[in-house]
């Protein structure tokens, strides 16, 4: 190998470690959740049937995994306010047929 071709290769194994530590970045396990995420865990809180589950967490503790798991809980036993959403949700359901 000439000297150019060991050059570009360093250039590109670097390239590749820096793409690597900022993927570490984002999918570090540790990392806090969203501003969005207790957002959303808030206007959930409202309306699902599972808050009696959620209500002596602290949400500024959370992290991104453990955001996204009660949401989806939350979001799971979700009863909408909107009677029009009730009733898209129980026909779906199959409950009319």
């Amino acid at each position: 190998m000439n000297m150019v071709s060991l050059e570009k290769m360093n250039q590109m194994t670097s390239k590749i470690n820096k793409v690597k530590d900022w993927i570490d970045d984002i999918l570090e396990e540790d990392e806090q959740c969203t501003m969005w995420q207790i957002g959303f865990i808030e206007q959930l809180m409202i309306t699902s049937s599972s808050n009696c589950s959620y209500t002596n967490i602290s949400l500024n503790d959370l992290t991104y995994n453990e955001a996204q798991d009660i949401i989806d809980d939350l979001y799971e036993n979700n009863n909408p306010t909107d009677t029009r959403q009730q009733y898209e949700k129980m026909r779906r359901a199959g409950v009319f047929k």
